[in-house]
């Protein structure tokens, strides 16, 4: 199978497909908001640290966890200040096709369909168990010829039955903390106020006023909650906004303004110090 290079490809093979497909990704795939499509998801972090919303659950991602996601749970990666790029694979899986495949006896679309109430849709993969994803991942994605097909189908199934025992495994044991879903509703409902304020002069002060907390109590929650500070945090989505807004043909001036900078040299220097490139500069090699 040819391992793709692109999130959207993922998604459109897998559903042309109605099979299953594999992206190799090293970078954020543009700006993705809060989504959900037709097809299941894993998503294995190789490196990188990152922040994965999913529904109303905030988990912390770092590398050798697999995220699981089904066609109707909202999820959105959230870049965060850190050098080191957010490589990852995902898998996405026709839903019609894994129920295909499963027995009465083994049903393989319980990542997806299994949701209790303490349900993580993450599971951290210790060091054999990484080994083992990635020699599914190699088997899967090995040149093709005579018999590649058979062999392709019958490698997924038993990937399948792999990460299936984990899943099962995972809700049966009992979990510790750092086990269970990184999530707090609270940060949570930190991060939605930030997205519909984005272009506003935001300040520490302002949101713990919002919340009735303090804001040295804001902070260690946050912190604690996305592995970045709240001010890291806004800059970086200010910049991931403008850079969605200069790729769709808005002027700088008019950028700088609608993500919620109070002026340009503000902007100029935070945008060149997170991309590396001036604004405009970015604005034109995005419409070349």
């Amino acid at each position: 199978m040819k391992v793709l290079t692109s999130y959207s490809d993922g998604i459109d093979h897998c559903m042309a497909s109605k099979y299953f497909s594999i992206a190799h990704l090293h970078k954020e795939s543009g700006v993705l908001s809060m989504h959900s499509h037709r097809c299941y998801e894993f998503n294995y972090s190789i490196s990188g640290e990152r922040t994965f919303l999913i529904e109303d659950n905030n988990y912390r991602v770092e590398p050798g966890n697999l995220f699981m996601i089904n066609n109707h749970e909202k999820h959105q990666v959230i870049q965060m200040d850190s050098t080191i790029p957010h490589e990852r694979y995902t898998i996405f899986i026709d839903p019609s096709y894994l129920k295909s495949i499963s027995t009465p006896l083994t049903d393989l679309t319980y990542c997806f369909t299994h949701r209790p109430d303490k349900f993580s849709h993450r599971i951290a993969l210790n060091q054999g168990q990484q080994r083992r994803f990635t020699y599914y991942i190699n088997k899967l994605s090995a040149e093709e010829g005579f018999g590649q097909d058979v062999e392709e189908r019958s490698v997924f199934a038993e990937f399948m039955v792999f990460v299936t025992k984990l899943a099962m495994d995972a809700s049966a044991g009992d979990e510790t903390e750092d086990q269970r879903q990184y999530f707090n509703s609270k940060v949570a409902d930190i991060i939605t106020y930030i997205h519909h304020n984005i272009d506003s002069p935001l300040s520490i002060g302002e949101i713990a006023a919002h919340f009735y907390l303090s804001t040295s109590y804001l902070c260690r929650l946050f912190k604690k909650g996305t592995g970045t500070t709240i001010n890291s945090y806004i800059t970086n989505r200010r910049i991931e906004l403008a850079q969605t807004l200069l790729s769709g043909g808005y002027s700088v001036n008019e950028v700088y303004l609608m993500c919620g900078f109070n002026d340009y040299s503000n902007f100029f220097k935070a945008f060149t110090k997170k991309t590396g490139i001036s604004p405009k500069k970015y604005a034109q090699n995005s419409l070349s």
